[in-house]
């Protein structure tokens, strides 16, 4: 049984997936996704509530990914890989140009760090998928991949942000490997697109690649041989209670990866749903083993993890997200994510 990542290794401790550009529905409405500065305020300390002084961090990193994008004439394209809209070139740029807005999500997140107490934070990117419906063949996938980092960190370069954000590397998209040859194969172009990142450099330093695929994905436990420095396995318990955190947890111990935890808007409201949450909690600060009597150790204190809270929701009541709303409500569960964060455990 090989150990989850070495924290003192791992390039990432605690990753918030913070969602931007256009989530698409099934029945093709566009959900707008952005953040302001003080969306990230509660994502980046926490604050004693009797003193009102921060007493401790939150996430450390900080991973700006779409799922959608609008082409020019307003309709939904899909950044990751479905067939029936896929997006190209031109969408490509409309998604960097959301993540470069003014007062949001990058430049916010840069804002929300200089108002806090932390000097830096660490910032990943999701590279958009080459669809062969765009994209042609493999070569042209390749170049097309690599085009956009390099046209995205000339666009960094050029940003006020050493101060506050680090660049640490990209993410790919597709949750799983898709084309698998010998027409089009998705491993050749992950692997040549990791081999790039890892030519960059940034302050010094080599850019890194991360993936999170979903428990039982094509190519889940390849990720080593695909040439990422490290990915989380998701769970997905959350949203199916038919899977087994412990399953996954186990198997994420298994293929050396961190874990996913996830939750969204529900656990404001849905009691089952809050369960399930804590149910992740449970095992995390725990350990245990899975159905076949494998075990995984506390992921709460041994794995570098990332946490999917969902994106925005846009209802008659404003504009809300998962952990942001726990914050301003005033939510105990808030604070107890908080510890779990730090590794402490409950009482």
């Amino acid at each position: 049984m090989a150990p989850y990542p070495s924290l003192g290794k791992s390039p990432i401790d605690q990753l918030f997936l913070a969602y931007t550009g256009y989530s698409i529905g099934t029945d093709g409405t566009p959900h707008y996704q952005f953040w302001e500065c003080t969306d990230f305020l509660p994502l980046l300390f926490h604050t004693d509530p009797v003193t009102g002084l921060a007493d401790g961090g939150m996430f450390t990193d900080f991973l700006f990914l779409a799922l959608g994008i609008l082409n020019q004439s307003g309709e939904g394209r899909f950044l990751a890989r479905i067939d029936k809209a896929p997006a190209g070139w031109n969408e490509w740029l409309r998604y960097m140009d959301e993540l470069f807005l003014g007062d949001r999500n990058l430049d916010a997140l840069c804002q929300a760090v200089r108002c806090s107490p932390l000097s830096r934070t660490n910032v990943w990117v999701a590279l958009p998928y080459p669809n062969p419906q765009q994209f042609g063949d493999d070569a042209y996938r390749i170049e097309a991949v690599i085009e956009w980092m390099c046209l995205f960190l000339t666009r960094w370069a050029k940003k006020p942000w050493d101060d506050c954000l680090c660049l640490k590397g990209f993410y790919w998209l597709q949750e799983s490997v898709y084309f698998q040859g010998p027409k089009h194969d998705d491993r050749q172009v992950i692997r040549a697109v990791n081999d790039a990142i890892h030519g960059c450099t940034h302050a010094g330093r080599m850019l890194r690649s991360i993936w999170i695929p979903y428990q039982q994905a094509a190519g889940w436990n390849e990720w080593a041989q695909l040439g990422f420095d490290l990915a989380f396995l998701q769970p997905n318990y959350y949203f199916n209670p038919k899977k087994s955190v412990d399953a996954s947890a186990a198997a994420s111990e298994a293929a050396g990866m961190g874990v996913e935890i996830e939750f969204d808007l529900g656990v404001t409201y849905d009691r089952e749903k809050r369960e399930r949450l804590l149910a992740y909690l449970r095992a995390g600060a725990s350990g245990g083993t899975d159905g076949h009597g494998n075990a995984f150790g506390p992921f709460q204190y041994d794995a570098p993890l990332a946490w999917y809270t969902g994106g925005w929701f846009f209802g008659k009541n404003g504009r809300k997200q998962a952990l942001v709303s726990l914050y301003q409500s005033g939510d105990p569960l808030y604070d107890e994510l908080f510890s779990f964060l730090n590794g402490i455990a409950p009482p």
